[in-house]
């Protein structure tokens, strides 16, 4: 009896360890699946293996005070990560805090959107017009939409191509699209601070980049010189973009990212925004 009892408290002590193994690589698998493809990743990559290095080298020569500073210095990680991930910590806190409201439109006329958005994108490519053009997702973009003029008219070809042509009052300033709907016009859009970027992108690019940084909208760039279509998805930028591609990008972004969850689309509709990279200069 009492030798049942050790082995059930064995038992229970392998499946104790079996679960918090189990815990930890979830969390670290979450962790890396989230820093995976984020400007800081490699940020935080280049000071884990300085600081394993160092962490390595005191112990081996025994220096007490070189191990004495590594060891503040981890324990200020968790500060630096928040440093770092900012921008990345706020938009999952945001996602994590939102219903997805977009359920109860049917894919149908989310596919007739969508084909309202590209005539009015290539209408005004054709023409040179310059356009800024943000599709709201999940998460609001209310502290932006207050920066412009308020619409509130549902979405046609003819209206949303008419903010954009020059010398209009509202042409300088991106339109929010917001369930169908053209919600405000003439916004004031953050610009993205990545010095990655190529150095020929004007403010309107930077300004679709930027965005895409603060919520999970999808962002709409028309060149004015030279009548590229670009677009952006958290924080990335496609470029030189033709017909089909956006099709296939505002498709997976807006019917199939929200339908089937976006967590489980992120990975490759992040792929499906990097094929464009390589497109026209602009």
């Amino acid at each position: 009896m009492e030798f049942s009892i050790d082995y059930l408290w064995v038992l229970f002590g392998a499946f104790k360890v079996i679960i918090e193994l189990f815990l930890l690589s979830s969390i670290i698998y979450l962790v890396l699946l989230f820093l995976k493809g984020t400007r800081g990743a490699p940020i935080l990559a280049g000071f884990t293996i300085i600081g394993i290095f160092l962490t390595l080298i005191a112990t081996l020569l025994k220096l007490e005070v070189v191990g004495w500073l590594i060891g503040q210095m981890w324990a200020f990680a968790a500060l630096l990560i928040l440093i770092i991930f900012q921008p990345e910590i706020r938009r999952a806190f945001a996602e994590l805090g939102v219903r997805n409201t977009m359920l109860l439109k049917s894919k149908q006329k989310e596919k007739e959107n969508i084909q309202i958005l590209i005539d009015a994108i290539f209408f005004l490519a054709d023409r040179k017009i310059g356009a800024l053009i943000a599709v709201e997702r999940e998460i609001g973009m209310r502290f932006l939409a207050d920066s412009g003029v308020f619409v509130g008219a549902q979405m046609s070809k003819e209206l949303l191509t008419t903010f954009f042509y020059p010398n209009t009052p509202l042409h300088d300033g991106g339109v929010i699209l917001r369930r169908g709907v053209i919600h405000s016009a003439g916004c004031f859009f953050p610009l993205t601070q990545d010095m990655t970027l190529a150095k020929s992108l004007g403010t309107r690019h930077r300004a679709g980049v930027g965005v895409t940084e603060e919520t999970d909208c999808v962002c709409i760039v028309i060149s004015e010189e030279t009548g590229t279509v670009s677009l952006a998805y958290r924080g990335r930028l496609a470029r030189g973009l033709n017909r089909d591609r956006i099709e296939r990008h505002l498709h997976n972004l807006l019917v199939k990212g929200k339908s089937s969850g976006l967590a489980g689309n992120v990975e490759k509709i992040k792929q499906a925004i990097s094929e464009g990279d390589e497109g026209e200069s602009i």
